[in-house]
């Protein structure tokens, strides 16, 4: 996937504003997958402390490197369905790209581990995929939720979709604030898709809050460790 070099120019995504809107100065948020970065700078600005966690040590690597002297920011290399044990305690989470891939049973593991890094009440934004999307159902077929494009930079990249059934199963035990199936033209990276594919491409926006009860999901899939 090939990363441009004005990608840190693209706009935030509208989770980032809303969460910045949402959160006050000082706030500790995680970061589930940096891309291309373009996040870094609007989360600082704001003023909050912010952990990253991806699971691809070259995007680590790069994002440590690029980001080191950011004031209050720290860059992780690992799973998202198993994050280091100091992760606690985020007054919010971001994930606007990390939870499209994999399957649902990955993603529920992804969504469980994270809530289990927030305090009770927090946030997590983030994006989830739509059965709208036209890729839905393209290339090869994984399991009934999961798809894998056979060509392109995304070649062999499993990509999970929901309808609003699907979707509402996988996120029970939140309390969501928001569940939004939008089109992404505006908001996909351009870092990994060129503007014609995201130009097709619908995500479901998501807004959710930690429960003040254990978080669960209903997806009827083993979550995977």
């Amino acid at each position: 996937m090939a990363e441009g070099p004005d990608t840190l120019r693209e706009p935030p995504h509208p989770l980032v504003g809303a969460l910045i809107g949402a959160l006050p100065r000082g706030s500790r948020v995680l970061l589930v997958g940096v891309g291309s970065g373009r996040h870094i700078p609007p989360l600082s600005a704001a003023g909050f402390d912010v952990d990253v966690l991806e699971e691809d040590a070259g995007r680590a690597s790069r994002a440590a490197e690029r980001f080191g002297r950011v004031e209050g920011l720290r860059v992780f290399h690992g799973s998202y369905r198993n994050p280091p044990d100091s992760f606690s305690g985020y007054d919010g989470a971001l994930s606007t790209h990390a939870l499209l891939h994999g399957s649902p049973a990955q993603i529920s593991s992804a969504l469980a581990a994270t809530g289990g890094t927030l305090r009770e009440g927090a946030l997590f934004h983030l994006t989830l995929g739509s059965a709208k999307d036209p890729r839905y159902g393209r290339g090869a077929m994984l399991d009934d939720f999961t798809w894998a494009e056979e060509t392109g930079p995304e070649r062999g990249v499993a990509h999970a979709f929901f309808d609003v059934v699907a979707a509402s199963a996988l996120l029970a035990g939140w309390n969501v604030l928001e569940l939004d199936e939008r089109s992404a033209a505006e908001t996909a990276g351009l870092w990994t898709h060129s503007p014609a594919e995201t130009a097709t491409i619908v995500h479901w926006f998501v807004r959710l809050q930690r429960p003040y009860v254990p978080i669960k999901s209903d997806i009827g899939l083993e979550a995977e460790a």
